[in-house]
């Protein structure tokens, strides 16, 4: 299925790219739509496109030791993945899967590679999101370590908190307590308990996909082990 170049120029990866680029792009390229909870990439094996995900959220993920299933990053709207075994032609590793019903654009390894090769812009930007998702990969391998349930979903919610000017942290489409749950290694009932205990106490509020930090401080206190 061809895909149109307006779709593709909404990506920040292309849209420094000429017209001409777009167009070439746009012909081979491929439109996957995928239920919820349904591997994108499996790990261990070699990308042979990259993914552009134009809506639902996907989710990268590992396993522990013991066999469960450990969130990594998440991956929104307009962003790509899969960009490691792209450019290094090697097995992914983690899997990629879904987390809500999505639709993305698959555009061939190679393609890509020519690309970066003859485009500066291109290459930088995808530098930039393996910087990136390599520092929250380690981040969140850190928090795991973090020795109690309460502390790690503390933590994985400073992680999603960002600077704002308002008094309240909000985050916006935020994930359902089963995604929380992967994130941190522990269960899902655990993830609801701990959010009525802060929801009791007026830390946090939700309001259907949207979460608000309302204390910010005691967050951080506890995901640094000073709140008991």
């Amino acid at each position: 299925m061809s895909i149109a170049t307006v779709t593709l120029k909404q990506f920040k990866l292309f849209e420094q790219l000429p017209h001409a680029v777009i167009d070439q792009l746009s012909r081979h390229a491929t439109l996957i739509e995928t239920p919820r909870r349904q591997i994108v990439m499996k790990k261990g094996e070699i990308a042979h496109s990259l993914g552009l995900l134009l809506d639902g959220r996907l989710q990268g993920v590992d396993l522990t030791l013991d066999g469960h299933e450990a969130g990594l990053y998440f991956i929104e709207p307009n962003d790509f993945f899969g960009e490691l075994s792209v450019i290094d032609q090697k097995p992914a590793p983690e899997f990629i899967v879904s987390v809500s019903h999505a639709r993305f654009i698959m555009i061939p390894a190679k393609i890509i590679q020519q690309l970066i090769k003859a485009s500066p812009e291109v290459a930088a930007i995808i530098n930039s999101r393996l910087a990136l998702r390599l520092r929250s990969s380690i981040a969140q391998r850190s928090l795991l370590a973090m020795p109690t349930p309460f502390q790690r979903i503390c933590a994985q919610l400073l992680k999603m908190s960002w600077e704002s000017k308002e008094k309240d942290i909000t985050i916006p489409h935020a994930p359902t307590h089963q995604e929380l749950a992967i994130m941190v290694n522990v269960t899902r009932e655990t993830v609801t308990r701990s959010f009525q205990k802060l929801q009791k106490k007026g830390i946090i509020k939700r309001n259907g996909s949207l979460l608000v930090i309302k204390n910010l401080s005691y967050i951080s206190d506890v995901a640094a082990g000073s709140e008991k």
